[in-house]
Parts: C-alpha cells; sequence; structure tokens
C-alpha cells in the first residue's frame, strides 16, 4: 500500500522579478521533491539530486535510469549555478558530479563529451591530492565554508549524493536545426537557409541554389533547376545537353528549328556524290569506246599491205 511518505509531494516557488532589456519578466523556479530525489526545474535542463549516499558507479546508474545521466560541467558559470540549487551539507558525503579517471597519470575527464574542462579555481585547496593513490571520481562541496563549490577527488566507492541532469533537448525541439543546451535556456542552432525559434521557416539565399531559383515553401526551400541540372541545390549537370548511350537526353530535349536544311544539306551531298559517280563512269566509257574506234582501221589496213608486198 502506498502511504503518505511515499507520495510525498513538496512544491516551493520561488517568484522574482528579473529586468531584461528595459521590461520585468517574470522568473519562476520549481523545486518539486518527489519520493527519493529533488527536481530543480529551468528552461534548459533540469538538476536532479538523490536522497540517498551510493558510491560513484551507483550514482551515476541511478542518474542513466532516471534521468539523462550525470552531471557534467562546462563552465564556471554552470558549477556555480548547479551550487546555488542544491541544498547545504555541514559535513560529508557531499554530492557526486560525473568527472572520473582510470588510472593515476590521466587526464581528469567528463563523461559523455569526453570534455577534459578545469576552472582555474574548480579544486579545493591542495586538491587532488590523490591521498590513497585510487581516489578517482570527484565530489563537489556544497556547504557553508571557504570551499562552498570546490571539488575534491575521492575514492569512488565511498557514498555520495548522485547529481543528475535531464535533458530538454528532444528529436523534436528543431524542425531543421541542432537543439543545444545551456543553463536555463535551450537553442536551436538552424541549418543553412532556415530561421525561427524552432528553424521551422525556411529562407531563400544567394547560395541556395547553384544554378536555379530558390522557392520558399512552410518548411523548406525548392530549387528548380536550369536546363542541364538537378540536386538539391541545382549543383550537378551541365548546360550542354547530351543525349546518352540509353537514348535518354541530359535536359530538355533541344528542338531543332532548321532539321529540313540540314537533311536537305545531307540529301545534296549525296546528290552530288551519285552524279559524280554517274559522270566517272560516263567519260570511263566514252574513253573506251574511242579507243576501240582507233584500233578498228588498223586491223583493216594490214592484211592488204601484207599483199601488195
Amino acid at each position: 500500500m502506498v502511504t503518505f511518505i511515499d507520495i510525498l509531494l513538496f512544491f516551493l516557488l520561488d517568484r522574482q522579478l528579473v529586468t531584461v532589456g528595459g521590461s520585468l519578466k517574470m522568473k519562476w523556479t520549481l523545486i518539486l521533491l518527489f519520493g527519493s530525489s529533488l527536481a530543480v526545474t529551468t528552461l534548459g535542463w533540469t538538476y536532479h539530486y538523490s536522497n540517498k549516499a551510493m558510491d560513484w558507479a551507483q550514482a551515476r546508474q541511478f542518474c542513466q535510469e532516471n534521468y539523462t545521466d550525470m552531471v557534467v560541467i562546462q563552465s564556471q558559470r554552470e558549477n556555480d549555478h548547479l551550487v546555488s540549487l542544491l541544498p547545504n551539507r555541514i559535513s560529508s558525503p557531499y554530492y557526486w558530479i560525473g568527472i572520473t579517471k582510470n588510472h593515476k597519470n590521466e587526464t581528469w575527464r567528463w563523461i559523455g563529451n569526453n570534455s577534459t574542462w578545469i576552472g582555474n579555481q574548480s579544486w579545493a585547496e591542495d586538491e587532488p591530492n590523490n591521498n590513497y593513490s585510487n581516489e578517482f571520481c570527484v565530489e563537489i562541496y556544497v556547504n557553508k565554508g571557504k570551499n562552498r563549490g570546490k571539488w575534491n577527488d575521492e575514492k569512488c566507492s565511498n557514498p555520495k549524493y548522485a547529481v543528475c541532469y535531464k535533458s530538454q533537448c528532444t528529436e523534436s525541439s528543431c524542425v531543421r536545426g541542432t537543439c543545444h543546451e545551456t543553463v536555463e535556456n535551450t537553442t536551436c542552432l538552424c541549418e543553412p537557409g532556415f530561421k525561427g525559434d524552432r528553424c521551422q521557416t525556411a529562407q531563400c539565399t544567394e547560395s541556395s541554389c547553384v544554378r536555379g531559383t530558390c522557392h520558399e515553401t512552410i518548411e523548406n526551400t525548392t530549387c528548380l533547376c536550369e536546363p542541364g541540372f538537378k540536386g538539391d541545390r541545382c549543383q550537378t549537370g551541365s548546360s550542354a545537353i547530351t543525349c546518352g548511350a540509353t537514348g535518354v537526353w541530359s535536359g530538355p530535349r533541344p528542338t531543332c528549328t532548321i532539321y529540313k536544311q540540314a537533311l536537305m544539306a545531307v540529301s545534296g551531298c549525296g546528290a552530288v556524290s551519285a552524279f559524280c559517280c554517274i559522270c566517272l563512269c560516263w567519260m570511263k566509257h566514252r574513253k573506251r569506246k574511242k579507243l576501240t574506234q582507233v584500233r578498228q582501221p588498223e586491223e583493216v589496213t594490214s592484211p592488204f599491205s601484207e599483199v601488195q608486198g
């Protein structure tokens, strides 16, 4: 049976007036406590932490099963923002964060993006000290002392509270772009030719179509290609239209306006060739006929001369 403690919901609503661009806007921060974890909701990703201490591996598993992953910090601003949201602890255990290494001489790396970011003042005084030669995980101090927000290397087997994040970016966040999350904000980095807060509006530019005319639609741009060109940007082809071996033209089939003259020229060449052939044969025939006529008188006079002699 579900008890009151099991379904305890605690809402803390913090309302502030913030000046943005000369106007007043309301900033809301919602803190929700449910079961064994707490969530701090902002406009970008949400931070979550457990109410039960566990070792580093268990903490990451907790984050991956319930949210996106263990928290990854990429700037001092993110570090300070996270610390401002987490409850203070009087003493250890504090909170695990998602930076680790496997061996003593390795570089500290953040999980997920493999980043090596470490701020100039991230570590607490005299840290990391690797006291036990196997302190390969990191906790963040959240207290009221001088080390507030600083890091300390710790043995991964020690129990700490998990700090997780849940990404607000989804596949549908940006229509034609990449969703980028920062503290309290999500931004769509639009593909070329698109604009809008979700990259939902197509926009023709000078480079939209290589050899064609750009046409805008609601969520896309279409290139109407010049003859002989094709592709989504009319980037493939040539202005010279040719007939392929299969009998398919590379572009719109050309129409010859003087094909009759070309046909007549071909026919004329054939006629001239035939006429020249006939003339040549006639001349040869005439020459043979003349030779025959010359030989006949010689054959007639030869015997008579022999009789007289």
